[in-house]
């Protein structure tokens, strides 16, 4: 990815994307990620497949903000659904 499609979908996540995602019903965390060599990924956590799926139909329908275009947005190289077979959350983790 290059500097500018960072850019351009660090705008995205900040202005348009992020807020979209929230405030579905079902979503429970969302962690976005780089590596060292600058990969970059999106994790994030629904109570089900269901809501997952209609969350993200919702949350990528929201309209693209002033100065943004979509064609600048990269788009993911791969989405993959994992199921959660236990967990772990640390007491001060969990806010109220």
């Amino acid at each position: 990815m290059t500097e500018e499609q960072k850019r351009a979908q660090e705008d995205n996540a900040s202005r348009r994307f992020k807020a979209a995602l929230t405030s579905q019903p079902g979503i429970l965390a969302i962690y976005y990620v780089e590596s060292s060599n600058g990969d970059r990924a999106t994790i994030s956590v629904w109570e089900s497949k269901q809501a997952m799926e209609q969350g993200g139909i919702k949350a990528n329908a929201a309209p693209l903000r002033p100065g943004q275009r979509g064609e600048d947005i990269p788009s993911p190289s791969r989405v993959e659904v994992w199921e959660v077979l236990d967990q772990f959350v640390a007491p001060a983790a969990v806010r109220a």
